[in-house]
Parts: structure tokens; sequence; C-alpha cells
């Protein structure tokens, strides 16, 4: 999957340098909360900051404003 997208940074579930971690985080959530929502991981493009945890219709949308929008590129979706 190669597919980059926006979020607003402070939207973010969980962050880690760490994949494994990211993921783990993201399993963990989705256990305790039950799969109401899409989750995904991303990077950011700019910055090697490690991985962030979304939801996925949390998503910014191409075409409305962005005030606080970063680039990410998606890693995978849960």
């Amino acid at each position: 999957m190669d597919e980059n997208v926006l979020f607003n940074p402070g939207d973010a579930i969980s962050e880690s340098h760490d994949y494994n971690e990211a993921l783990r985080s993201a399993d963990i959530y989705n256990a305790q909360q039950g799969r109401k929502r899409g989750l995904l991981i991303a990077k950011p493009l700019e910055d090697d900051h490690g991985f962030s945890v979304f939801y996925a219709d949390d998503l910014i949308s191409a075409d409305g404003p962005k005030p606080d929008a970063r680039k990410y590129h998606v890693e995978k979706r849960l």
C-alpha cells in the first residue's frame, strides 16, 4: 500500500519510535475500546519521529482547510 494522507498530529491516539510498539498500542486500544472505528498506523513524511496511531476517519480532506495538517504515509490499516 502506498498512500499518503493528512492528519492533525494532535489527533494521534498513540506515538512510538518503533513500528511494532505502535502496532501493539493499536491492538491494545482496540481490545479495550472494541473495534468501533478503524485505526491506522502512519509515519510522518517530513520528520523521522516514528509512528503514530490515528482513527482512520480523522483524515483531513485535501479539499478543505488544513490549519495544522501534516503529511503522513500509511503503514497499516487495522
